[in-house]
């Protein structure tokens, strides 16, 4: 079994690869946490980390029967996003609060780390006019994303450093490219971090002693 996480910023192409990947390759994809469910109202602190966990249990299910699974955008995204916006965001979800609910999923096995990262990537340019040409997304927040670009690379430098194997840079150019290069860079083997505490404490205490900004 081989599951997978495309990352990278809003409009980059996570969902075109994942899919075409999936597609062309025999894989499962799992979208996005709001592209599977609609948020309730009121939204309670712990839904959408509740739904990261509803997404690794999917991935689960379904590695039986795909030769890999496609995750588009990471399980662990709650912990690195809001540290981009210095836990400001949803009612102000510190450290503490989201790394409180990640550790006992992951002592539980309930939610795990993927076997490998692959972060797409272009300039700010590119971004744009990708975000521009697609009437098919409204990218309400878009422009608040963009943020979060330069810390989301240094995250994920962050990650390799710790397991060079752990994360590939793609830049973001043509898609057929892309999927041929994942293809060809997917874990022949199964990997050892799968409900690492060492993982996800060289997170927590990266993101608690890094500065976003």
């Amino acid at each position: 079994m081989t599951i997978i996480s495309i990352d990278g910023a809003s409009a980059v192409g996570k969902t075109t690869t994942s899919s075409k990947l999936a597609m062309n390759y025999g894989g499962y994809w799992i979208p996005e946490v709001n592209a599977l469910w609609k948020s309730p109202e009121p939204m309670y602190p712990e839904w959408f980390f509740e739904k990261q966990v509803e997404r690794w249990t999917i991935a689960q299910r379904k590695s039986s029967s795909y030769p890999f699974i496609v995750i588009d955008i990471d399980l662990f995204q709650p912990l690195w996003y809001n540290w981009v916006f210095d836990f400001t965001l949803f009612g102000g979800q510190s450290l503490e609060f989201v790394t409180e609910f990640y550790r006992k999923q992951l002592l539980n096995r309930t939610i795990g780390f993927p076997d490998k990262y692959f972060v797409l990537y272009t300039d700010e340019v590119e971004l744009r006019k990708r975000k521009n040409g697609d009437n098919t997304r409204r990218r309400s927040g878009f422009e608040m994303n963009l943020r979060m670009i330069e810390p989301q690379k240094r995250y994920f430098n962050a990650l390799r450093s710790l397991n060079p194997d752990l994360v590939c840079f793609i830049e973001s150019d043509n898609t057929e490219m892309i999927v041929e290069k994942i293809i060809g860079t997917l874990p022949s083997t199964p990997c050892q971090h799968t409900f690492s505490v060492e993982l996800f404490d060289f997170i927590v205490n990266w993101l608690g002693s890094t500065r976003a900004t």
